[in-house]
This record gives structure tokens, C-alpha cells and sequence, in this order.
């Protein structure tokens, strides 16, 4: 502990734990992301480009790093690529780790949320493995989820290594989630924040993890740039948002976004639970799926794989209105079977490209009908981009954001902003991450908290008895047999004439003596009662009453006088507390489902 100048302390051990295994949890996922990358543009490089002769189109910020062969372009193969790459990636996951299954972001919130923060060491080897070559053989899928896996993976192995409390081991592992994240799309800001929101599908968020993923995100993002360069993902014009009238057609855009968000959401669940109802094994579904997946690509090659160079060519304005429109359903449906029939990869990059697909066409449209509504159609691709993910994935401010700093555009916040706020409050009642839950109170990680929150804001006072059914100290044990059938009640607070509390009288304690005999003339209530017992004041807390019920096992607390402590003045039972708690809860919950509502 050192004492700063303010008079504050400061926690040394503290940051400084959280700095070391930042640290070591934001190199592993930068090594994690430069070898994941490495695995995807080889395995493009062998199955699109070399067996295809499918040249597979870089963004600026990401050069092919092992060239192009010259294979010229075999279309037929397209039909069949995908369906071996399903089939790979299908014995990989189903034979070694099924949570590798699907998009493993999910699975990184599930286990956070249910399981503190543990994923078995070997899921993120495969995810990675098989998430390579589904994307590497034209199936859609994204990057953040095998990254997200990679680096929360590490990060749950180190936590159990080190034997972390349950608690330090949930943050850790979200912060490694946004370290890889912050890595793989050049946002350490965006990836930090990421971390923090998506466990939520409200505005909710785990600000716990934000300092320790801030770390991961900032080590994580230098070793992946280090090695391929700083950049950003996307070369961007430079945009500008000039007029307000332009939120009128940004507008129109977040309308859309909800939209297709909505489509693009339901279509992947419902293919996905077709796959699941199948009866036939696991690891053909991801075969039918590639096959599926290599029809739709036959005829549209830009929606296999990950497709950002779209993104670029949109931005650029070189793809046409009905181009965008079509590409915005065959990555719908590429995505679905590729992911949905379980196979493995993200849903970020495919998002993105849907996006911005849906933000070109809207931006094109526009642009055609009432320029100055949308003078620049290019910015309709980053904005869309930005709110399209904002509603499926309920992230809001860290999409903003990520968008921003993969395209190096900031001036573009403000309708960004506009209209990730639109699709996210359109699309409260979808979500693409299953696991989310609506809010901190829902988690189960936060349970107890909760409880306790609660508790803290209500006094003693609103929820005692006032006249609470006493015992006076000199009643004899035979009338007090016969009194207590009377009451129902099993516990009794002991007082004088003047209203003094003596103790409690326990049913359970003098059940032994009920069939001695000759006790029913000696034995008096002040004398059998248990008179050390905990009291508690009437502008008390519900959560310090629940305390001493708790600590002292007990059922009821007596409740003394604030001026006189020996005074009684009431009681606040067990009961009486987990009942305010439920009725609590539910006008919450009331009141959260009318505002989701409405």
C-alpha cells in the first residue's frame, strides 16, 4: 500500500496483478491472432486460390501474404470447396471439442456468464484450426469469434493455473476475448470496450473487466501490428458528415438495418435448427452445409469467405444498386449455412459485409432519388456497417467505434451513432449472441449482488413488525406450551413489563423438556430463552438484517429502539425479507418488460 498526496491509497498489488496478467493475456492473444491470420490466408491460399484458381481479393490493409497462384478459375469446384471444408472442420470440432461448434464468441459469453470463465484448453486450438479452413474454403464466417475463443481460452487456462477466485477468472477471460478482438481488427480501443458490452444485450454493461481488457486489448493490439503492419483494415475516403439534413437519410438507413437485421437473425436460427433437427450425424451437416453454401456462392462468387474486399469496393463506389441488394441476401444465406449448420467461424465479418451492403444500396438509392439526402453514397457503407452490427449484437458503442478504427474515419461518428442507436433500440428483442442476458441482475454471476443492491436500498423500519407476538419473562413453561400453538410461529422475542427485550425464545431449544415433568411450575421464559441474539436498529438496512440472520442462523431479528437499544420495538424475520425481495424484483421486472414493450 502506498499513500498518495491526496490522502487516498493507493492498491499497488492490485493494478499491479492486473498489469502482469494483462500483459501475458494480451501477448498470447497477439501471437494467437498473428497465427490465426496466418492459418486463414494460407488455407485461402490452398483451397480458393490454388485448387479453385478463385483469386481471393485483399483489403488495402491486408496484403495476401503468400501471393496468388495461377490456377485459373475451375467454377465447377465451387460447388464442392466449401462442402470438404465442412467436412474437415465438422471431424475437427465433433471429434474434439462440439463448443468449438458455430460462432464462438457465444460460447466465450456463455461460459463468462454460466461456467466462471472456463473453456477447456484445447477449444481454442480447434476453433482456430477448424475456423481456418471453413472460412479459407469459401465458407462465410468471420474472425472474432475462433480470436475471441483464442484469446478468452488462454485466459481461463491461466486463471485455473493460477488458481484465481471465481471472480478474477470471469474478468480475465473477458478480457482476453477483447484482446483478441482488439487484435485481429487493429481496434484496441473498440476490442476493450467489446469485452465489456457484448455480455449484455441492454445497455448494460461489465465494467469490471473494462480496466484489465483495456490492458489485454493495448498488448495484444501492438505484437499482432508489430507484425503485420499498422494500418488500417480498410482504405477509406475521407468522408464527411457536413449537413444535418443528411440524418433524414440516415435515418431511413438505421430503419433498414433493423431490417435486414431482423431477416439476417431469424434466417440464421431457423437454418440452424433445421441442422439441429436432422437426424443424421454431426459431421455430415457441416458438408451440407459447405454444399449449400458452394450453390449460392456459384452464382454469387462475392459472398464465399470473408468478403471485406466488398466492403472496400463499396466504400469506393464501385459495386452497383442491384449488385448490393442481391449480395445483401446471398451473404444472409451463406453465412446461415455455413455457420448454422455447424460449422465454425465468427459472425462479425459477415455482418460487416451485410452492413455495409445494406448501407451502399440504401446510399445508392438515395443518392438516385434525392441527392442531397445522400451526397456521398460511400459513407453509407461504414455508417451501415456500424449500425447493422450495433442491433444484431446489441454492442452499440464499441461497434461504433471498431467501425471507426478499422476504416480510419472518424468524422463519420455522428451519423454512426444515429444510426446504431435507431437498430439497436429496433431490434430490442433480437440478439444474434444467444447467451446475453438482458442485464447485470440477470447474470448469475451477479445474483447474490443484486440481491444484496437491493436490499441496501429499503430500511428496517418499512418492513418490521411493529407488534410483534412477545412473550413476557416470567410466563411459566406449561403456559407457554399452550400458548404457542396458538401463534403458528415457532419463535418468540422475551420481554419485561416495561417493554425491555430479554431474548429469544426457540421453540426447537425446549422441545427435549416438553414430556419432563414437574417443569411447568418452575421454569419461566427468561430462564429457558436464548438471550445473546443479535438486534438491529429500525433505520437499518435490509441487507445488514439479512447479514446478522445469516451469521447467526437465526429466523427472526429483534428490532430495538434507536435512543434505547434495549427497548423493543419490533421484529423482521427471514421470510419477511426474501418476500419485499421478490416483490422487489417483480415490479422490476414489470417495469423492464413494459419499457421493452413500448
Amino acid at each position: 500500500m502506498v499513500e498518495m498526496t491526496t490522502g487516498k491509497r493507493f492498491n499497488l498489488p492490485v493494478i499491479g496483478r492486473w498489469f502482469i496478467l494483462g500483459s501475458v493475456v494480451g501477448l498470447v492473444a497477439g501471437i494467437g491472432a498473428i497465427i490465426f491470420f496466418l492459418l486463414l490466408q494460407g488455407s485461402a491460399y490452398v483451397f480458393m486460390d490454388y485448387l479453385m484458381g478463385m483469386r481471393v481479393e485483399e483489403t488495402a490493409g491486408e496484403p495476401a501474404h503468400f501471393g496468388h497462384a495461377t490456377t485459373e478459375l475451375k467454377r465447377w469446384m465451387i460447388l464442392f470447396i466449401p462442402a470438404l471444408g465442412g467436412l474437415i472442420s465438422g471431424f475437427l470440432v465433433y471429434r474434439f471439442a462440439p463448443e468449438a461448434e458455430g460462432h464462438g464468441t457465444d460460447a466465450a459469453i456463455k461460459s463468462i456468464h454460466y461456467e466462471n470463465g472456463y473453456i477447456r484448453w484445447h477449444v481454442p486450438i480447434i476453433k482456430t484450426l477448424a475456423s481456418a479452413i471453413t472460412i479459407g474454403t469459401g465458407g462465410s464466417g468471420g474472425r472474432e469469434g475462433p480470436i475471441a475463443q483464442i484469446g478468452a481460452g488462454f485466459a481461463s487456462f491461466l486463471g485455473r493455473t493460477l488458481r484465481l477466485s471465481d471472480r478474477e477468472k470471469r474478468i480475465l477471460t473477458a478480457a482476453g476475448m477483447g484482446a483478441g478482438v482488439g487484435a485481429i481488427f487493429r481496434s484496441p480501443l473498440a476490442g476493450a470496450i467489446f469485452a465489456s458490452e457484448v455480455l449484455y444485450s441492454s445497455s448494460d454493461m461489465e465494467y469490471e473487466a473494462l480496466l484489465p481488457s483495456t490492458i489485454t486489448s493495448i498488448i495484444a493490439y501492438s505484437v499482432f501490428c508489430s507484425f503485420f503492419g499498422w494500418e488500417p483494415l480498410f482504405d477509406t475516403p475521407d468522408f464527411m458528415f457536413q449537413n444535418p439534413i443528411e440524418l433524414i437519410g440516415y435515418s431511413i438507413l438505421g430503419f433498414a438495418c433493423a431490417l435486414f437485421g431482423w431477416m439476417y437473425v431469424n434466417t440464421f436460427y431457423k437454418i440452424h435448427q433445421t441442422f439441429k433437427k436432422m437426424k443424421i450425424s454431426n459431421y455430415m451437416k457441416p458438408v451440407i452445409g459447405g454444399l449449400l453454401t458452394g450453390c449460392v456462392g456459384y452464382m454469387i462468387p462475392e459472398a464465399l469467405a470473408g468478403g471485406y474486399s466488398q466492403i472496400e469496393l463499396g466504400m469506393h463506389g464501385q459495386l452497383g444498386l442491384g449488385f448490393l441488394f442481391i449480395l445483401i441476401f446471398a451473404k444472409i444465406l451463406t453465412t446461415s449455412f455455413s455457420i448454422g449448420s455447424g460449422g465454425s467461424a465468427g459472425i462479425f465479418g459477415p455482418s460487416m459485409v451485410i452492413g455495409a451492403s445494406v448501407g451502399g444500396f440504401v446510399g445508392l438509392a438515395l443518392y438516385k432519388v434525392m441527392p442531397i439526402l445522400a451526397p456521398e453514397p460511400g459513407a453509407y457503407v461504414i455508417v451501415g456497417m456500424a449500425g447493422f452490427f450495433s442491433g444484431i449484437a446489441n454492442t452499440p458503442l464499441s461497434t461504433i467505434i471498431m467501425v471507426s478504427e478499422m476504416t480510419g474515419n472518424y468524422h463519420l461518428l455522428v451519423p454512426s451513432m444515429w444510426v446504431s442507436t435507431l437498430a439497436f433500440l429496433l431490434l430490442r428483442k433480437t440478439k444474434m449472441y444467444e447467451n446475453q442476458v438482458a442485464m447485470r441482475s440477470e447474470s448469475p454471476i451477479h445474483k447474490g449482488e443484486f440481491f444484496v443492491q437491493v436490499l441496501q436500498d429499503i430500511n428496517v423500519k418499512d418492513v418490521m413488525r411493529p407488534d410483534p407476538i412477545t412473550i413476557r419473562e416470567d410466563m411459566g413453561f406449561d403456559a407457554v406450551l399452550h400458548f404457542i400453538p396458538k401463534t403458528k410461529h415457532n419463535n418468540f422475542p422475551v420481554i419485561k413489563d416495561d417493554g425491555t427485550l430479554v431474548g429469544i425464545l426457540l421453540f426447537e431449544e425446549i422441545r427435549e423438556f416438553v414430556f419432563e415433568e414437574g417443569l411447568e411450575d418452575i421454569v419461566v421464559a427468561g430462564e429457558v430463552c436464548e438471550r445473546e441474539v443479535p438486534t438491529i436498529l429500525p433505520s437499518s438496512s435490509l441487507a445488514d438484517a439479512i447479514e446478522s440472520i445469516g451469521f447467526k442462523n437465526v429466523e427472526l431479528l429483534p428490532v430495538v429502539d434507536e435512543e434505547d437499544n434495549t427497548k423493543l420495538v419490533g421484529i423482521i424475520t427471514r421470510r419477511d425479507i426474501i418476500s419485499t425481495y421478490n416483490k422487489v424484483l417483480r415490479k422490476r421486472q414489470k417495469a423492464d418488460k413494459e419499457e421493452s414493450e413500448f
